[in-house]
């Protein structure tokens, strides 16, 4: 499977598709929405501000071209690096140094069909933090985290640790720490 931004300059590609990942999950937090605002991509949320992320490990992950576009963005000096571009300026990825999880948007999966991701990963497995939701979220969206969602992303994250699937890390250097992009922290104000 390969990803890549919306016009393309963009790109990488995710070996072990679609086996390494716990499939389509939906997040409602606060911060999901506050980045897609900042950036000016509301238009990604779904009609009650969830964003569809689907997980991949970084040792998973080769970018195949398009680096130089590649932007950081921080919503606190402790928050997640999220990544997106500045050739058309969409959000990319979200993830943390050593941690075995990087959390790329549906929108970047390249499906010709929009029903590839249906027919390869089923239906959306997990949503959170529905207390963040605009209006009514779907039925059984725990107000912050539940066990559902643990049970759908820890196994994940265990073999991930397990395997060693933390490094290397497209979006981080050698060290596993520094992004290969300086990232930008939101003042209070932006957030």
């Amino acid at each position: 499977m390969e990803i890549q931004c919306e016009c393309g300059k963009f790109r990488a590609r995710l070996k072990a598709f679609p086996n390494n990942t716990p499939g389509r999950l939906v997040c409602y937090c606060d911060d999901c929405q506050s980045y897609l605002r900042y950036i000016k991509r509301e238009d990604l949320l779904d009609a009650n501000g969830g964003t569809e992320v689907i997980p991949a490990y970084p040792a998973d992950v080769e970018i195949i071209n398009g680096q130089e576009h590649l932007k950081c963005t921080r919503l606190a000096p402790n928050g997640m690096f999220r990544f997106s571009t500045s050739c058309c300026n969409t959000p990319v990825a979200n993830t943390r140094p050593n941690t075995p999880w990087i959390g790329f948007l549906s929108c970047v999966y390249t499906a010709r069909d929009s029903n590839t991701l249906d027919q390869e990963l089923g239906p959306v497995r997990s949503r959170i933090m529905g207390h963040y939701a605009k209006g009514t979220p779907p039925a059984g969206t725990p107000a912050k985290f539940n066990m559902k969602a643990f049970v759908t992303v820890l196994p994940f994250i265990l073999k991930g640790k397990l395997l060693k699937k933390v490094k290397p890390s497209p979006f981080f250097a050698e060290n596993g720490v520094t992004p290969i992009v300086p990232p930008y922290v939101l003042s209070e104000a932006e957030r």
